[in-house]
């Protein structure tokens, strides 16, 4: 995440996850968009704008490239990709640079990459919740006949059972898998707009050559969306929903452990430094705090909505601010829920 106290070393694995981090990280991005241009450079050599010779050439070079800090670059340039351009083509004669990245441009590269970068992080999410939904199968087996009172206002209001309460928490969470499957559809499609976006280099070879680019990469083909940020805002409404779902679960738990209530057990630490007798519910406490972090931040990405004319760099930059973040902290949320359930010793009256 955005710093934390410099992301994990005075916090632990509290506020960020490492394991989503990494995906948004510099070797795998930088991966993402090697493989765009290995994808794009074959396609032009399949459609006959280079040869395959030259074609070859320059994979071998997109292959063999060292995956070096390319922020230099970005300082200067206020992205990456045209210094990885650049050092693509450095050891090439003019033929083989031909077959790299002619009539795509940065934003191609770069959208893509995220594309594929978002699918990953799907698939790691969309495993945790499956094991986060599991696991409240096994609550419900164990306790949903228990007793519990049901509260409204955070007032007591009639006697119910735990089923009603754990349900509440875990239907939305299979909702949001469901949702999934819809959010991939609507993200799966590769960025091939060239420089302005209107899709027309290399003439006019440009049409096999985006179908080829995107049945590579296992992405879709649609109309181009230079300046329509739908998918990304799309993809962090997802995140939002997610960690808000875990954020009300980590709220009800929070007060259902309260001393005085005691609605609920937890093994597990939660120490205090002044106050042996407690146990504070750590880790329904971080589920709060990180969806509230990404229901502010989704707000923010929104804005990235408002692309001035073919392609913004201030719009473009709050995504890579935002969504990242959104991400890992969502990420982070998952785990907390995860170790949640896992700690839960007993739910509903005590005896």
């Amino acid at each position: 995440m955005t710093n934390a106290f410099t992301t994990s070393g005075m916090f632990g694995a509290l506020l960020c996850d490492p394991k989503i981090a990494e995906e948004f990280g510099t070797i795998a991005f930088t991966d993402r968009m090697l493989a765009f241009e290995a994808a794009w450079t074959q396609a032009l050599a399949a459609c006959g704008f280079v040869s395959e010779l030259d074609a070859n050439k320059a994979l071998v070079a997109i292959k063999a490239f060292p995956r070096q800090n390319l922020g230099q670059g970005s300082d200067r340039d206020g992205l990456p990709v045209p210094a990885l351009v650049s050092a693509l083509k450095f050891t090439l004669d003019a033929g083989a640079a031909r077959a790299v990245h002619s009539g795509a441009t940065s934003q191609d590269v770069m959208d893509t990459a995220m594309v594929l970068t978002c699918l990953s992080v799907m698939d790691e999410m969309t495993a945790r919740l499956t094991r986060i939904i599991a696991g409240f199968d096994a609550v419900l087996e164990k306790f949903g006949d228990d007793a519990l009172m049901a509260r409204t206002r955070m007032q007591a209001a009639l006697p119910a059972n735990v089923v009603l309460r754990v349900d509440a928490w875990r239907r939305p969470l299979t909702e949001h898998l469901v949702r999934a499957a819809d959010v991939r559809t609507q993200l799966s499609v590769v960025q091939i707009g060239g420089p302005i976006g209107s899709r027309e280099i290399p003439k006019p070879h440009v049409a096999d050559c985006a179908s080829q680019v995107a049945e590579m990469l296992g992405l879709s083909l649609g109309p181009v969306w230079h300046s329509d940020r739908s998918r990304i805002v799309t993809f962090g409404h997802w995140l939002t929903l997610v960690a808000g779902s875990l954020g009300k679960i980590g709220q009800d738990v929070a007060l259902m452990a309260q001393q005085g209530i005691d609605d609920i057990a937890l093994s597990g630490g939660g120490g205090s430094s002044a106050m042996a007798h407690k146990q504070n519910p750590v880790d329904a406490e971080m589920m709060i705090a990180l969806a509230r972090y990404v229901a502010g931040q989704q707000g923010i990405l929104g804005q990235a909505m408002i692309h001035e004319q073919e392609r913004s760099g201030a719009a473009w930059a709050l995504e890579w601010l935002t969504l990242p973040a959104m991400a890992e902290a969502t990420g982070a949320a998952l785990n907390h829920a995860e170790i949640l359930i896992a700690a839960i010793e007993r739910i509903g009256e005590p005896d």
